[in-house]
């Protein structure tokens, strides 16, 4: 009889551990479920605005025709988004941008007329 009420005593403490211990292992897939979840944001933003970008900078220049492109001091710029320029084709600008260099291109922030032409890029 002793050892029967031993038996059970054992078997009612070893219930919670058990249990403990499957609540623990349920909890650390999730730990390691939101350090994936934050490295493939980080990759994401890293892909949408290049993993080299600088600040914003100003200059100035002249839009090609297509606006894909702007023109200053004799350098071509290739303009990643370039609908925000086909209001000003063959004019001369001046924008406020941001250089990616994984990509060579810029993306143009803000637009206006300007009077001077091909002026050097601001750094």
């Amino acid at each position: 009889m002793k050892k029967m009420m031993l038996a059970l005593l054992a078997i009612a403490l070893s219930i919670p551990a058990i249990a403990f211990a499957q609540n623990s292992t349920q909890d650390q897939p999730s730990q390691r479920d939101q350090q994936m979840q934050a490295q493939e944001n980080q990759a994401a933003q890293q892909s949408q605005m290049g993993s080299t970008t600088f600040p914003k900078q100003a200059m100035s220049g002249m839009v090609s025709n297509n606006g894909r492109s702007l023109t200053s001091n004799n350098k071509t710029y290739q303009i990643s988004n370039p609908k925000t320029l086909k209001a000003y084709d063959g004019q001369s600008v001046s924008v406020q941008y941001i250089m990616n260099t994984d990509n060579n291109t810029i993306k143009v922030l803000s637009v206006s007329p300007s009077q001077s032409q091909g002026s050097m890029p601001q750094q």
